[in-house]
């Protein structure tokens, strides 16, 4: 079984609301499974712990996976924190790296498109996302996880390559994280790096005809948007009423496989 717990689901305009335990408290996107592996932990994990009153959730990770450099998803303090307790395992494009070196405690391992990368007991594809940096030369990366089942890991892309379709098709998923960076906005110029709720839903059914997805897969959308005025997990909720297999994550939202 793979836990996966939803630490952050928020953007980087995300909305922090006065109630820490609300579903439209949303904070830097990041998911932590089985407690051993953290992907783009920002600082808000620490408070997520403390507020979640889930001591110890942070202290048996040990391997560090970085999506790409973009911020609320590379947290250089944040990697410096959990390097105090522990060794740890950083996996980066390498165009990272320089940012990483004076921290003690840290082994850094470079990431390549489709080059597979055992971490822990986990396999591991990084597989480039359609999202743009600001760094050059650097590959933004969403991730395949497998061990005894697989899930892929979305977030910051819009449309998904033709090549990591193909990943997926000869790999099939129990579960999808989707970016939905784009709420319910439809179409629009956003939908070039992120997805919206009716370009993310189109992936779904790609994904389910092409046999990437397994039966019964779950689809769950995190990195939602900002939205001050009404509650964007509810509008979003509802949209997904007559889809079973859709789940809006917030931030402590929890998924077995």
């Amino acid at each position: 079984m793979i836990n996966l717990r939803f630490t952050g689901t928020g953007s980087l305009g995300t909305f922090r609301c006065r109630n820490k335990l609300s579903k439209d408290y949303r904070r830097f996107p990041s998911l932590l499974i089985d407690e051993k592996i953290v992907i783009d932990p920002s600082e808000d994990i620490f408070e997520f712990e403390e507020s979640f009153m889930l001591s110890g959730i942070t202290s048996g990770i040990g391997d560090v996976l970085i999506t790409h450099s973009h911020l609320g998803h590379f947290s250089i303090n944040a990697i410096e924190r959990l390097a105090k307790k522990r060794t740890l395992r950083v996996y980066a494009h390498p165009t990272l790296f320089e940012s990483l070196r004076g921290i003690g405690g840290i082994s850094l391992v470079p990431l390549s498109e489709f080059t597979p990368v055992r971490v822990a007991d986990y396999d591991i594809i990084p597989c480039p996302s359609n999202h743009r940096t600001d760094t050059p030369g650097e590959v933004a990366f969403n991730f395949y996880i497998n061990r005894e089942k697989s899930f892929f890991y979305g977030l910051d892309g819009g449309w998904l390559r033709a090549d990591t379709f193909e990943v997926l098709r000869h790999a099939p998923c129990s579960a999808f994280v989707l970016d939905c960076h784009e709420g319910d906005s439809g179409i629009g110029p956003g939908c070039v790096y992120h997805n919206s709720f009716s370009t993310a839903m189109t992936i779904r059914e790609l994904l389910i005809s092409s046999g990437a997805a397994v039966e019964g897969c779950k689809f769950i959308l995190s990195h939602l948007p900002s939205q001050k005025k009404i509650s964007v997990h509810e509008a979003l909720t509802e949209l997904t009423r007559e889809m079973p297999d859709v789940k809006v994550a917030y931030d402590g939202y929890y998924l077995g496989l």
